[in-house]
């Protein structure tokens, strides 16, 4: 998601050594990056977690908090961040380009027409790229808070009354597994972004 961000950017960007980065070739060889390394990253769940009671769960003590701020950083807060950061580069080169390209003579209905075009598809990209912070803000930063409270509060369980723990599995239930499925079905890749890339690539060169 982070680096669909900064692909936006790049292709926004009015330097040719950053919109190389949209290539194809690039492209594939981030895919490659990413896999090594959020392979690496998340080894330690291999060691910490257990399923000793039928589920996959971390090992209560210290580690249970470990990993609750290991997933508000690295599913919360550092995804968010970056995200609304390319967002906002790639909203200033938008707002770059339409200073460089703004037809001089806007009397004339062509160049008015192209002015509105240039305009639409600004605010397109804008939107989706607005969409895809929102949608991660709510499907997915829920889920770190939850589990934050849920260790925090694990040494009070036992006088948790009946309809307390009934409303924390409630909540539970909905923030995972059901806003993160949602999630990884809502997505903004599709042939009206393939086509707008291809617009805002020919109108940057």
């Amino acid at each position: 998601m982070i680096a669909g961000c900064i692909d936006r950017w790049a292709l926004c960007s009015q330097n040719t050594v950053i919109r190389s980065f949209c290539r194809p070739r690039t492209a594939f060889r981030v895919i490659i990056i990413l896999i090594i390394i959020w392979t690496i990253i998340p080894i330690h769940l291999s060691i910490f977690f257990s399923n000793d009671t039928g589920r996959c769960i971390a090992l209560p003590g210290t580690y249970a908090l470990f990993y609750a701020i290991y997933l508000l950083i690295f599913i919360g807060i550092l995804p968010l961040f970056l995200m609304i950061l390319f967002s906002l580069l790639a909203w200033h080169n938008l707002q770059l380009i339409r200073s460089r390209v703004r037809p001089t003579d806007a009397a004339t209905t062509g160049n008015r027409t192209r002015n509105i075009q240039i305009h639409k598809r600004d605010r397109d990209l804008m939107k989706m790229l607005s969409g895809e912070v929102f949608v991660y803000c709510l499907t997915t930063i829920p889920y770190p808070i939850n589990l934050i409270y849920s260790v925090s509060t694990s040494s009070i369980a036992a006088y948790k009354s009946p309809m307390r723990l009934a409303i924390e599995s409630l909540i539970g239930y909905i923030i995972s597994p059901f806003l993160n499925f949602m999630y990884c079905c809502t997505q903004f890749y599709g042939k009206k972004n393939n086509e707008l890339e291809k617009k805002f690539s020919c109108h940057i060169f």
